[in-house]
């Protein structure tokens, strides 16, 4: 043959194929797009320049490798609906004459095609919104410098490299089906799967046994760290249940509902069931697929949004004020005295001073107190002993002690309390106690405090912080001494003086720049621990915004991996369906009908995914919840609404896919 003949021949085929072809290629180079842009963001020199770019450029390099190996993944996953699809076409080529060589090179042209026009497009795709992504980084994490818009030949290279090996392998994969099969089995490719399937009891018992395990991993665990570390647990156990299930559960019910012949023996019905049941096998994988795929667009898109929109409200929990110190005694290895806190203290009322001069900017809300105690506590009832042996899985309790003193001056009141009572406030909710018992020390609650300056309410209870209010230091002694059995009088010395208060200015830059100022005169000057602010949340938009962007990157990939499925599920059912409805119109079965069984069929096959996919982050809530308390998430509710929020987009975008391919099933079930 000419040796044009094959390089023609592929391009004839891709042409004619262009139904199932295009949707390929599109995602071959989207995934490109997708990989390069994050390779060449976690290669971007400007990251550095920024705030939190360290972490970010580690979310992305991680990000680089969940997304090569995803694409490898779904790139052989769509190949196989191709390569089934052109089983019958390559079997005639044999049958009329074209040896198994000739075909592979066929294959190769065709491969060598579609792999030029997606990595080409793709790198070209990636470099030109590049830019783009950089703004739309800068944007998340809410920082204003300029954007580096660089072009790297390894980043190229190492792409080109990657995505040609899975091209490659791909045709391997291909040309060992071709060498293996015999043109009859090759011109029957596209047929098998029409017996009954048998109804696997042993893998549906599994299935329930590994979703239930999951399912009661997600629902009963109640610590962030238990939650961290069952999590990969619960979702393993899950994606075997899944799959069990799809497979050998949705025979079972398919069975039961044949059993049933009020049902079953409708036309509609009829067709639609046992259509399900004979090529259930290969349905359930796709079908799993779309479900496991569609959980986590949910999960990780949901979460990440979550993280960025509660960054305010996890701030406002960490910093009450915008800038928080806390001065100590400084002593060295001798325990000589360097400095006392009440030197250190005036440092900082100079510096104030000096930057409230500089910047116009007053400082306001001001909190001081001193804190006592500070320590691991363990609570039974209304008693509370050391915890010397905290198992942290199991959530922590501190309590903390101030002075009525100091109360009272935060508060602005005027409160008094006897030497035997005290004032508790609880973080994750009231105290709901009528007495304190502080090791052999029993105190009176006077009152349980809805509220602190310097410190907000959650839903954490998991971490629980306790603050005594007590009389005065006197009490504070006592407290020492039933606890530590000694003289507590070295204890109370060691306690810190916490100094909190706002910045403010007439706009947020100056209160910022004033903030940055200030920070940099402590770092030098003062012996203390301090945190700011504004400085903060640089790093945690940095961060969380990093989080955010990666998710929705892995969201769009994931989804359209489900799309792309959904999408050749439904072709080759079709092509499966078209010969069977042909015959059920033949023995009087109208088109009105036939469409309305379609639907159905439709209906049934591929909502259910979604309808599971929607439970799984359901039940998946709790755990995800514990996990994001870790990060410091502490307001349920914005976890909640994001998860709301996306389950609804998602749906709708699930909707509108359905709609578009029960159009193209019905378009190749009705051709004649």
């Amino acid at each position: 043959m000419n040796s044009v003949f094959y390089p023609k021949l592929a391009a004839s085929n891709l042409r004619k194929n262009s139904k199932a072809y295009f949707p390929y290629i599109l995602s071959s180079i989207f995934t490109i797009v997708t990989f390069y842009s994050i390779f060449s963001l976690a290669q971007n020199p400007g990251l550095s320049e920024l705030p939190g770019g360290d972490v970010v450029r580690v979310l992305f390099c991680l990000g680089v490798i969940i997304v090569g190996i995803f694409s490898a993944a779904l790139l052989f996953y769509t190949n196989s609906f191709l390569i089934k699809q052109r089983k019958k076409e390559l079997g005639l080529y044999s049958i009329l004459g074209m040896e198994k060589r000739h075909i592979a090179r066929v294959l190769l042209f065709e491969v060598l095609f579609t792999a030029l026009i997606s990595i080409i497009l793709g790198v070209l795709g990636g470099i030109l919104i590049e830019k783009l992504l950089f703004l739309a980084l800068l944007a998340l994490l809410k920082i204003e410098t300029p954007v580096v818009f660089n072009i790297s030949p390894s980043v190229i290279l190492i792409t080109v490299i990657l995505f040609a090996a899975i091209f490659f392998l791909t045709l391997l994969t291909n040309l060992l089906q071709i060498k293996l099969a015999n043109p009859i089995t090759l011109l029957r490719g596209g047929e098998h799967g029409e017996r009954e399937p048998k109804t696997k009891w042993i893998l549906t018992i599994i299935g329930f046994a590994a979703l239930g395990t999951g399912y009661w991993i997600a629902v009963t665990v109640s610590s962030p760290m238990d939650a961290l570390g069952l999590f990969f647990v619960a979702v393993l156990a899950v994606i075997i249940g899944t799959y069990c299930l799809f497979t050998a559960g949705s025979i079972a019910v398919l069975k039961l509902l044949k059993k049933n012949k009020a049902f079953y023996y409708r036309p509609n019905n009829f067709i639609s069931v046992s259509g399900m049941i004979y090529r259930m096998k290969q349905n359930a994988v796709g079908l799993a697929n779309i479900c496991i795929l569609s959980t986590m667009v949910l999960v990780t898109v949901s979460t990440t949004v979550s993280l960025y929109a509660g960054q305010e409200d996890m701030l406002i929990n960490r910093h009450p004020r915008d800038v928080g110190i806390t001065f100590y005694d400084l002593r060295d290895d001798s325990d000589e005295l360097l400095s006392t806190a009440e030197e250190e203290r005036a440092k900082l009322d100079r510096i104030v001073e000096q930057v409230c001069s500089e910047y116009d900017v007053t400082a306001e809300d001001q909190i001081e107190y001193k804190s006592y105690f500070g320590n691991l506590v363990a609570r039974q009832g209304d008693a509370f002993h050391l915890d010397r042996n905290p198992n942290f899985a199991n959530g922590v309790t501190t309590m903390t002690w101030i002075t009525l003193d100091d109360y009272n001056r935060m508060e602005k009141l005027n409160l008094s309390l006897a030497e035997d009572e005290v004032m508790v406030f609880r973080s994750s909710g009231s105290y709901g106690a009528d007495s304190l018992q502080l090791e052999g020390l029993k105190l009176k609650v006077s009152k349980d405090l809805d509220s602190l300056p310097f410190i907000q309410k959650n839903d954490d209870p998991s971490y629980d912080q306790y603050v005594v209010v007590m009389k005065d230091e006197t009490v504070v002694e006592k407290a020492f001494n039933a606890f530590f059995s000694g003289d507590a009088s070295g204890l109370i010395d060691d306690a810190g003086t916490y100094v909190g208060f706002n910045l403010k200015a007439e706009d947020q830059e100056t209160a910022k720049a004033a903030s940055g100022r200030m920070e940099e005169l402590v770092r030098s000057e003062i012996n203390a621990s301090f945190s700011f602010l504004y400085s903060t949340r640089d790093d945690w938009y940095g961060s969380y915004g990093g989080f955010l962007f990666l998710g929705i990157f892995l969201g769009a990939l994931f989804m359209m991996a489900a799309i792309l499925i959904i999408y050749y599920k439904q072709i080759s059912e079709g092509y499966d369906d078209h010969d069977r409805f042909e015959i059920m119109q033949k023995v009087g079965l109208s088109k009105k009908e036939v469409k309305k069984t379609i639907h159905k069929q439709v209906l049934m096959v591929f909502f259910l995914p979604l309808a599971v996919a929607v439970l799984h982050t359901v039940v998946a809530f709790n755990v995800i919840k514990r996990i994001l308390l870790l990060f410091g998430l502490t307001n349920i509710w914005i976890f909640a609404v994001c998860t709301a929020v996306t389950i609804l987009f998602f749906a709708a975008v699930y909707f509108i896919v359905y709609t578009l391919t029960a159009k193209s099933y019905y378009k190749i079930v009705e051709q004649q």
